[in-house]
């Protein structure tokens, strides 16, 4: 993997909430950190109980302006295994084994256009870095975070702080209760009129219901971005008649035109659908995706493993996988058919 592993130090932990613990991590052998663009994460190694070296993410929620430490802000999961990981076994002075900063959930600092960041619980991890260099440039931006309750609102006081020495961002609280949620009409109170880009980070109902909120608001699916904290879907825009409603099942597809003869097939065995790869898609996750497909996936950066995928045939790899598959299977989010494969999805 480019740029490797490097050892990092707790330099300083900080319980932000109730079950929500900041670690401030510096190079363990004091060396310069690799700079890193608001709104991407760490992959750190864990050894879990049966003895083995597995990755989990963590978005950087420390301002990029500042190249001295990072700062990951991790919430306590039940049975979780990083989560235990970084609450219980790393106290100050403690080191863990991570890569270079990665992700392409990032910040567009070369637009002008106003910006809506969106948070649903911790999700506003990586939103606070974009909110760090959005004050710094002066450009208009709008932290909405939902919360149950102020009990559960890690960096309100670093954020109001934000919002007081820079005039043109603003954080906005939306306290949701257990049933409350945020709505356009709601969102329209708190907004001026404005051509806006959106990134959104949050549980996956969460972003699904922002993603539609949003639309209806006008903004334009391509000015959003957004990444999920759990299990991740893409996101498409559903009818206000349909929300809620299952979507249709795929039908299967009649065989593959004659123009797709000399490109590969790939065959998606669940549905019987066949298709000729066409290039236009990145990886086959999102050849996957452009069918209409739901794969499993969360990092899209060939890290996680929820992609893992059983396959018959050979793909290549445009990104190394932080692990290689076993035979047989592939990583969708990070790979291209090398001639005819059949993914079982």
């Amino acid at each position: 993997m480019s740029g490797g592993w490097r050892s990092l130090r707790v330099a300083r932990r900080v319980r932000e909430t109730e079950g929500i613990v900041s670690l401030h991590l510096v190079a363990a052998d004091d060396a310069p950190l690799a700079r890193f663009q608001p709104g991407q994460f760490l992959t750190v190694k864990l050894r879990d109980s049966a003895g083995r070296m597995v990755p989990r993410n963590y978005s950087i929620s420390s301002d990029p302006g500042d190249p001295t430490h990072y700062r990951v802000s991790v919430r306590r999961h039940p049975h979780g295994l990083g989560s235990s990981h970084m609450h219980d076994a790393m106290p100050e002075g403690a080191t863990l084994e991570a890569t270079e900063p990665k992700g392409r959930f990032v910040l567009d600092a070369a637009s002008r256009r106003p910006v809506i960041l969106l948070a649903g619980g911790i999700g506003v991890t990586p939103l606070v870095a974009m909110a760090h260099a959005l004050a710094r440039s002066g450009r208009e931006a709008y932290l909405i975070h939902a919360v149950r309750d102020a009990a559960h609102q890690p960096f309100a006081v670093e954020l109001q702080a934000l919002a007081r020495t820079s005039p043109a961002f603003h954080f906005i609280t939306v306290t949701t209760g257990r049933e409350g949620r945020i709505t356009a009409g709601g969102l329209r109170k708190l907004l001026p009129i404005g051509d806006y880009e959106a990134y959104l980070c949050g549980p996956p109902g969460f972003m699904q219901a922002m993603f539609d909120t949003l639309a209806d608001l006008g903004v334009r699916e391509d000015r959003m971005a957004w990444e999920f904290f759990g299990p991740a879907s893409p996101l498409v825009r559903r009818p206000s008649a349909d929300r809620g409603a299952d979507p249709r099942p795929m039908e299967p597809s009649a065989p593959p035109a004659a123009s797709d003869a000399l490109a590969p097939l790939v065959t998606f065995a669940l549905t019987g659908r066949t298709v000729g790869w066409d290039g236009a898609q990145r990886t086959l996750l999102d050849f996957a995706e452009a069918q209409g497909l739901s794969p499993a996936f969360s990092c899209r950066n060939g890290i996680c493993n929820t992609c893992l995928c059983r396959i018959d045939g050979k793909v290549r790899y445009i990104e190394e996988p932080l692990e290689e598959p076993g035979p047989g299977e592939a990583l969708l989010c990070c790979s291209v058919p090398d001639g005819p494969v059949t993914l079982h999805i």
